[in-house]
């Protein structure tokens, strides 16, 4: 004789109405013990991976920076890096002055050493090539170790780098109170220059480059 539905057991009434019992999802079957030790290792590593790429960043930063100072002249290895040193002005040569010809150049001849006959000889010698002596004589202090110092009046420093030419290691000096050019010698006087092997002096105060 059949059961009533009142007289069903539990087993069969689950097997009826439910079917099997549902278990609690938990990812990769895991416990939720075992699925909580799972995020904290993914977090951690997820974490170290982020550090990892800051890291390289700020690297990748650095060494492109260093590189752009080294490029630009900012910074130099071993040194501290700071603004290049300011260009040093490039010097200007000033060129030669145009010489005379000795006849346009009048000069007095003065023996600034106690060498007898010394302006003497020399007054001869620039005769011999073209100058105009007007005055030969004694220089009013001795020159010293200069070899010739050569005064001029400034509107005739043509007329003394033409005299001064024939001099080794001349001395020009402007002086506004002088009236002609003069050539005084000194101690360190031996000769005059070849004509093929003149040196044009530079006006006084002129940079040398």
């Amino acid at each position: 004789m059949a059961r009533g539905r009142d007289e069903q057991g539990p087993d069969e009434d689950l097997d009826q109405g439910r079917g099997d019992p549902v278990l609690p999802e938990v990812d990769d079957d895991l416990d939720a013990e075992s699925h909580a030790r799972l995020t904290r290792r993914r977090h951690a590593r997820l974490l170290r991976q982020r550090i990892v790429f800051a890291v390289v960043v700020v690297l990748v930063l650095a060494v492109g920076g260093g590189a752009y100072l080294v490029w630009s002249g900012r910074w130099q290895p071993g040194g501290a890096a700071g603004p290049s040193a300011a260009p040093t002005p490039s010097c200007t040569p000033v060129a030669p002055p145009e010489l005379v010809a000795p006849g346009q150049v009048s000069v007095d001849v003065l023996n600034g050493t106690d060498r007898r006959g010394l302006a003497a000889a020399v007054a001869g010698e620039l005769r011999t090539r073209g100058f105009v002596v007007t005055t030969v004589d004694n220089a009013p202090e001795a020159v010293g170790p200069a070899t010739a110092v050569v005064t001029y009046p400034p509107e005739a420093f043509p007329q003394a780098a033409t005299l001064g030419a024939r001099f080794p290691q001349v001395q020009l000096v402007e002086d506004p109170a002088v009236r002609a050019v003069a050539v005084s010698l000194g101690d360190g006087y031996q000769q005059m220059l070849g004509e093929d092997a003149l040196v044009t002096p530079l006006p006084p105060g002129s940079p040398t480059c």
